[in-house]
């Protein structure tokens, strides 16, 4: 007589639902991290004479979801913040800057960490 094995897969299917869960709210917290030291960053090492204080006010660090997981962004909340970046020689620039340096030495060391605790090395 042949020996049946019954598998209940339920309680895996259950807790694997939850890991990705708990994975992509933590993937997310640390991009809205990120945007915020973007926004941070450019805010304290704009280029430019604040004379109203409104581009620096408006420059924004954010995080939005897409298709594939989440994109950071920096943007300006002016309209004239496309010449604060291109215009005299790309002189008074700081979105480039910023995401050169805050992509490199915090944003991506977080995400690196992040994966290593995940894959449990």
């Amino acid at each position: 007589m042949a020996a049946k094995l019954q598998l209940d897969i339920g309680d895996l299917t259950s807790g694997l639902g939850k890991i990705k869960d708990k994975t992509d709210l933590a993937v997310r917290m640390l991009a809205e991290q990120g945007g915020q030291k973007l926004q941070d960053f450019a805010r304290e090492n704009r280029k430019w004479t604040d004379r109203t204080s409104h581009a620096r006010q408006r420059l924004t660090g954010g995080v939005e979801s897409i298709p594939v997981g989440y994109r950071i962004y920096l943007a300006h909340g002016v309209d004239y913040g496309i010449w604060l970046e291109l215009a005299h020689e790309k002189r008074f620039s700081i979105i480039p800057q910023a995401i050169e340096y805050v992509g490199t030495f915090e944003i991506m060391p977080g995400f690196e960490r992040l994966m290593e605790r995940l894959g449990g090395k």
